[in-house]
């Protein structure tokens, strides 16, 4: 089972943001890999995201700092979104399309 993490600093690549329909609800989290980490990572949910600076932030108070627009995931975190897409009760996407640029 997850377990609380003290808001953080995060730089993430390969990410994007999954939108989570559970028991009538929605909520958005980031998915990608932590540089920091180097391993991907899931947020609690989203409270902001400002394209234009690359930035948000969650509901923990964790602070994110974006490598790249959001698109493809890093092979760790699509693991990640694969599992949740195996629960019935769960529907969940990626909020933006992935790019075909280079």
């Amino acid at each position: 089972m997850a377990h609380w993490v003290p808001p953080t600093n995060v730089e993430m690549s390969d990410w994007n943001i999954v939108v989570i329909k559970h028991n009538g609800k929605t909520i958005e989290k980031f998915l990608g890999y932590s540089l920091h980490d180097r391993d991907y990572r899931i947020s609690s949910q989203i409270e902001y995201y400002d394209s234009k600076s690359k930035t948000g932030r969650t509901r923990s108070g964790s602070e994110y700092r974006f490598l790249g627009e959001p698109g493809q995931l890093h092979p760790r975190a699509q693991y990640i979104f694969n599992m949740l897409e195996q629960h019935d009760d769960v529907e969940i996407k990626l909020k933006y399309e992935m790019s075909d640029e280079s």
